[in-house]
């Protein structure tokens, strides 16, 4: 038979035991004397123990009420340390979220985010995981990552996603550089230059490989390159030009390099937030997505960023 535990009269208890006072009991329990007592009344009628001896000055413990006490002490300690731990789990205030992000989320939304979450919540813990979409995506199935700041390519009948902001691949190049001439560039147009590209696996380079697929492979492809800040420096170098994300742009090194969207609607892309489906978000989730939210709106009431469409 389940028994009917009550923590209100376990509580009161501990009080009275505690103060050495039935009135004392019931101003730490915050009600009256009365309804204090009818608590105690209430559980030794439970138990069928009397739990105290008292008159009208003292309240002295019984040998039962003594065993009760060491019996419920601690596990009412743990108790109640379980529930305000998961009351701050709940308001944020403690708790640990694990994000994968597209390296040029990583260099644009999430820094700034990380920083208001930190202000806001200092008891939160984020751990962020930079890759390329199709790791993020493996993340998420995996349950390596709660959620990630990714593009969706396809539709995933297993995740939700939230579009945040529409960003286009462009050609980096330096100053003087012939392709600059052009009113228009499209991906066929870079075939006859040298090529700095992301690696496989990024979004830029699929994109790339799916638009140039129908024409010869790029004979001029000297550097497949993990990090975007790399490929800059070697436009600087005069040693190609790159296809990079118009997002991280301005946070890169460029200096006098120049860039122009690729023309064409196969260089767009939707980065947004990206998560399972069956999977409910934590509360340390749902607070750094908001502060990515909120970047995303200061970023485009600026004009830094376009707002998917």
């Amino acid at each position: 038979m389940a028994l009917n535990i009550k923590y209100r009269p376990l509580k009161a208890f501990l009080y009275a035991v505690e103060t050495g006072s039935f009135t004392m009991g019931a101003n730490r329990l915050g009600v009256t004397q009365p309804s204090f007592t009818a608590l105690i009344q209430d559980l030794e009628n439970v138990l069928d123990l009397k739990l105290f001896e008292r008159n009208t000055r003292t309240i002295t413990l019984t040998a039962a009420g003594a065993e009760l006490r060491d019996r419920i002490q601690r596990p009412i300690a743990d108790l109640e340390e379980a529930y305000r731990s998961m009351s701050d789990l709940a308001a944020a205030r403690r708790g640990l979220a694990v994000v994968g992000a597209l390296p040029s989320a990583s260099l644009t939304l999430v820094p700034p985010a990380l920083a208001a979450l930190r202000n806001q919540y200092p008891g939160l813990e984020a751990r962020v995981m930079e890759a390329y979409n199709e790791e993020l995506i493996n993340m998420l199935r995996t349950n390596q990552v709660e959620f990630a700041l990714a593009t969706r390519l396809d539709e995933m009948s297993d995740m939700t996603f939230e579009p945040l902001v529409d960003d286009t691949f462009c050609v980096v190049f330096p100053p003087g550089h012939p392709i600059s001439r052009l009113d228009a560039v499209t991906w066929k147009d870079l075939l006859d230059y040298e090529l700095v590209l992301l690696s496989p696996g990024s979004s830029a380079r699929s994109q790339f490989d799916k638009a140039v697929r129908a024409e010869s492979p790029p004979t001029l492809l000297h550097y497949d390159i993990t990090h975007m800040t790399t490929a800059v420096v070697l436009v600087k170098q005069g040693l190609g030009i790159a296809v990079l994300p118009k997002l991280p742009l301005n946070t890169l090194p460029m200096a006098t390099l120049q860039y122009k969207p690729i023309n064409d609607a196969t260089a767009q892309r939707r980065i947004g937030l990206l998560y399972r489906r069956d999977r409910h978000l934590s509360p340390a989730s749902r607070a750094f997505i908001q502060k990515v939210k909120e970047v995303v709106a200061a970023m485009q009431a600026g004009g830094g960023i376009s707002p998917p469409s």
